[in-house]
């Protein structure tokens, strides 16, 4: 017996074993996955739904067999994926699943009341109005072409423009890529060519005549307004369906956020505020 002991091969073979142990329990070996896999009829069903959806006919024998087979393969290497921990870390997979419970806590629905849809609507009536419509001209001065000049020159061409509206405007201001004149615009048309300063002075803006100085990014603008549609309120009747629209994504954006806070309290918090501090002062002291 001891000469068996002291035996090399039988050294061997004990240190292999052990060694086989310690890489199953540090490989991090996958638990068994389900091994059982049920297709139903509803899921051969919705197979064969979909395989008719995409080629415009119902399949055949054959072809549902092989929906089925195809439907096993995935599901057997999803269910092993997911034994391995293969779902861990993976950027577009915590999206979907995020994407899903986001929609899961806006399932609930129920039946608007007339009350809630009139509450609505009345909360938000400016949402569903018609938006007034302009013709807008203006004349641009450069404050760095004009310098100490500029104010002056403003001042001169407002009285020229009091005194001969029939003036040529173009002549007054300084070149610019800007249009001249805008016609039946709405305040966000004025705002994306002018700036939203200019399209802010739409509403105080003086009927029929010359009025500014009035800045933007692009200088001193000299502004002459007409309103050719006036803002129009909507009637609930004309924009229900809108109202009921949006009344709903309201709705289901509070119950989205009402599921957050209920499966929140199921988690402890923390938040390592020291290693935030350091990575401020890390990126700081980055070159830039």
């Amino acid at each position: 017996m001891r000469r068996i002991l002291k035996e090399p091969l039988l050294h061997f073979a004990v240190l292999g074993l052990g060694l086989f142990a310690l890489y199953r329990l540090t490989a991090g070996e996958a638990p068994p996955a389900s091994e059982e896999i049920d297709v139903d009829a509803a899921r051969i069903a919705a197979l064969a739904q979909g395989f008719e959806r995409s080629w415009r006919r119902p399949p055949s024998a054959e072809e549902v067999a092989g929906l089925v087979e195809s439907y096993v393969r995935d599901e057997v290497l999803y269910r092993e994926g997911l034994a391995r921990g293969l779902d861990r870390d993976d950027s577009v997979i915590r999206s979907r699943v995020l994407l899903k419970m986001q929609v899961l806590g806006e399932l609930t629905e129920t039946e608007l009341t007339d009350l809630e849809v009139q509450e609505w609507f009345e909360a938000n009536a400016e949402r569903y109005a018609t938006p007034a419509r302009y013709d807008v001209r203006q004349i641009l001065f450069d404050p760095i072409r004009r310098g100490s000049r500029l104010d002056h020159e403003i001042g001169a061409a407002l009285r020229d423009l009091a005194a001969d509206p029939a003036l040529d405007a173009a002549t007054l201001g300084d070149a610019t890529l800007l249009p001249g004149a805008l016609g039946d615009a709405s305040r966000t048309d004025v705002a994306s060519q002018y700036g939203e300063e200019v399209a802010a002075a739409l509403s105080n803006a003086p009927a029929g005549r010359w009025f500014g100085p009035v800045s933007s990014s692009y200088g001193k603008h000299l502004l002459w307004v007409g309103v050719r549609e006036p803002p129009r309120a909507a009637t609930l009747a004309n924009v229900r369906a809108a109202v009921e629209r949006d009344l709903r994504s309201e709705q289901a954006q509070v119950a989205s956020d009402a599921l957050y806070r209920r499966l929140r309290e199921r988690y402890t918090i923390r938040v390592d505020r020291a290693a935030g501090g350091e990575l401020d002062s890390a990126l700081a002291a980055q070159p830039r």
